[in-house]
């Protein structure tokens, strides 16, 4: 209802968006107005990062529906990785069965 232009992902946009999630480097760091002894802060620094998926438009802070969004794509990237390696191992071992 609040949305336009919806466009469903195929398999290879998949891919892609987990390949950029996959090189989103993260670190540790502290904002310069944190006290000190602060507890240090997990994530990636924009200015790393080479997709926009995770950053809003005003290209200083994180969009965090997108970035979970890439994380949910890489999800169902490597669940499907996992069933295609589950079906390998099963054959081969009903081939190894079969070869006794």
């Amino acid at each position: 209802m609040y949305k336009r232009d919806i466009e469903q992902l195929e398999d290879g946009a998949l891919k892609q968006i987990y390949e950029d999630l996959r090189h989103i480097r993260l670190s540790t760091y502290a904002y310069k107005t944190d006290p000190s002894g602060t507890p240090r802060h997990l994530g990636f620094i924009i200015d790393d990062t080479e997709t926009h998926y995770p950053i809003n438009p005003d290209g200083n802070s994180v969009d965090l529906y997108g970035y979970m969004s890439m994380a949910v794509a890489a999800i169902q990237v490597q669940s499907k990785e996992i069933e295609s390696l589950r079906a390998e191992v099963a054959r081969l071992r009903r081939v190894k069965r079969a070869g006794r």
